[in-house]
């Protein structure tokens, strides 16, 4: 994958990277999958999902209070002076930000994967993965005319499993609670302070220990924090 040039980067508290779906049998994932690639005629891909990819996202739906799968975009590119990629929201601070107030108060999303990475200070590299084939992880996304729809993860402070690798992991969403989410901005804003969603950790071996900032040879990804 290529990156963007321009960038800089300014560390890496963030949730960088997450498991959309592998070549096990995760019925749920491949499913939302399956939909995406023929509602756009696309091909989305295996595996991990980065900054920039386009990924599957549900949002609510115009006059039904359901669900909508769309394609979107990961990142917010925005010009502070210098071109940044936005890839997550602190969920604490969310209505403080003037640039995700709006968005977050009106565009909701949820994103669906089966997992996400977070790197230690020894560069060591951890998946956490729901105990069923499927998780939510809270955002919110942006339309703008003439390019994709894009979409943020908010984070938040970990719970113990995670909290023993890294100091932030993604917001995430009971799925029996998808709609309340989206719906209902107090119901949301609750949902967001707890820690419903149980999870397993995993510890990569022989694998690659790189982040996402790691792999930023030139070029930057910037965060909101």
């Amino acid at each position: 994958m290529e990156f963007k040039a321009g960038f800089k980067k300014r560390g890496a508290k963030m949730c960088g990277r997450y498991v959309l779906y592998s070549e096990k049998d995760e019925k749920a994932i491949k499913a939302i999958v399956d939909e995406v690639n023929k509602k756009y005629q696309t091909s989305i891909k295996k595996g991990d999902i980065y900054p920039t990819d386009l990924a599957p996202v549900y949002t609510m739906q115009p006059n039904d209070p359901g669900i909508e799968l769309k394609l979107m975009q990961w990142g917010y590119q925005r010009d502070f002076g210098k071109k940044t990629l936005l890839i997550n929201a602190r969920s604490e601070t969310v209505l403080e930000k003037a640039s995700f107030r709006d968005d977050f108060l009106n565009r909701r999303c949820l994103i669906p994967a089966i997992g996400f990475y977070e790197w230690n200070q020894k560069k060591e590299k951890f998946r956490f993965v729901g105990l069923d084939d499927l998780i939510y992880l809270g955002g919110f996304y942006h339309s703008s005319a003439g390019g994709p729809e894009t979409f943020l993860i908010m984070t938040k402070k970990p719970v113990e499993l995670v909290a023993e690798i890294h100091d932030r992991m993604p917001v995430l969403i009971p799925k029996n609670h998808a709609n309340d989410f989206l719906y209902s901005t107090e119901t949301a804003l609750k949902l967001m302070s707890e820690d419903r969603v149980a999870l397993k950790r995993e510890a990569l071996v022989g694998i690659k220990q790189c982040s996402f900032i790691d792999e930023l040879k030139q070029g930057d990804s910037s965060t909101q924090k």
